[in-house]
């Protein structure tokens, strides 16, 4: 019994050991995190989302982004590379492929000028005949090497292609947690690129961004607002006017982890919030020495995220914050976009469910009075 004994806390004492020596994959950063604002006023979590209508339940594996075609189909990206297209037939929805651009996630899309249908696939910018079926490639390099994590995009009034790549250094794949590496290590990775369709040139605007997220386009198109998600901040990059070239920073201290990012054209934007802002997080970027520790488990160990806290904020573009929309249940996962149609409604995606959201605004949003006017 004694040897017993002896031999249970040497055999920890080795595995510690071990825990300890074992080289780490990642190397996180230290970041002062700031204190996450309150959620109070336009941000209080009313769960007014519970009131969304659910489409396409089980047809989908997620809903990245998605766009509206003018005949009332929505389209979206899938995990395994596929563009599908979902539509009403009856009381009851349909999804059919479109187009197999790639075997990586397909994750952010808009309609270019021509008609088609842009596509930000993990390795690639494609773009689509969605009529056909007929998908022709349009950049797989930045910068002299492979695109590894194209994110989301918008297109400008010129048709330029902007986009971001979340992350040079950690690759995104359907079954791979490479974001949830770039949350950990906490470094700029990321880039916002503009890509001439015609020429195929594509060239970096700026870089050394904390995992470059969502795009959208101002409303007088003379400027282009970029999320960075682990850095919790949205900014805007000047494309015309005396700025022309300089970056702002908009909002630094986000309340939620952005994801999705859409204007409405008429100087809202509406930000689709992964989640609320996790303290957990916080603790880690403010000791890297602990999160290297901590990385070194199995991912399956590491990797819990808790039930997701999901919300839509309405922010205008200087920064002030209008409304805000929250999955009280977690129905809608990780609220990865959030597109408003013109029409008094919000249609929402999610990068861990199922299913489509339609959530039908309040009066205080119609005309043109900002929220909560």
């Amino acid at each position: 019994m004694r040897t017993s004994l002896l031999v249970i806390p040497s055999g920890i004492a080795v595995l510690v050991l071990v825990w300890i020596l074992w080289p780490a994959r990642l190397d996180p950063a230290f970041w002062d995190e700031p204190e996450a604002p309150a959620l109070t006023g336009v941000l209080e979590p009313r769960g007014r989302l519970a009131g969304a209508v659910e489409i396409g339940r089980g047809l989908l594996d997620s809903a990245e982004d998605l766009v509206l075609g003018t005949d009332g189909s929505i389209y979206t990206g899938q995990h395994d590379g596929s563009l599908v297209r979902l539509w009403q037939d009856g009381e009851d929805w349909q999804v059919e492929t479109i187009a197999q651009l790639t075997h990586l996630p397909v994750l952010g899309l808009q309609w270019a000028l021509d008609g088609r249908l842009i596509a930000a696939a993990s390795d690639g910018i494609h773009a689509v005949d969605v009529t056909t079926g007929e998908a022709e490639t349009l950049a797989t390099q930045l910068a002299g090497r492979p695109l590894g994590f194209a994110d989301d995009l918008d297109v400008g009034p010129d048709g330029t292609i902007y986009f971001t790549e979340a992350s040079w250094k950690w690759a995104n794949t359907a079954d791979h947690p490479s974001y949830q590496y770039d949350m950990a290590e906490n470094r700029p990775y990321g880039a916002l690129a503009a890509l001439d369709p015609v020429s195929g040139e594509t060239r970096v605007l700026m870089d050394d961004l904390y995992f470059a997220n969502g795009v959208a386009m101002a409303a007088d198109g003379r400027s282009v607002f970029v999320l960075e998600t682990y850095r919790f901040r949205l900014s805007r990059y000047w494309l015309d006017g005396p700025q022309a070239g300089s970056w702002e920073v908009v909002d630094d201290n986000l309340p939620g982890i952005p994801d999705g990012l859409m204007g409405d054209g008429t100087g809202r934007l509406y930000i689709a919030m992964d989640t609320q802002r996790v303290p957990l997080l916080r603790f880690l970027h403010r000791n890297p020495v602990l999160t290297r520790m901590i990385t070194k488990l199995p991912d399956w160990v590491w990797l819990r995220a808790g039930t997701p806290q999901g919300f839509v904020l309405v922010m205008d573009e200087d920064g002030n914050y209008l409304d805000s929309f929250h999955d009280p249940d977690g129905r809608f996962g990780l609220i990865a976009n959030v597109v408003p149609d013109g029409d008094a409604g919000l249609w929402i995606g999610s990068l861990s469910e199922d299913v489509i959201g339609y959530f039908t605004l309040p009066e205080a949003q119609h005309g043109t009075h900002p929220v909560g006017e």
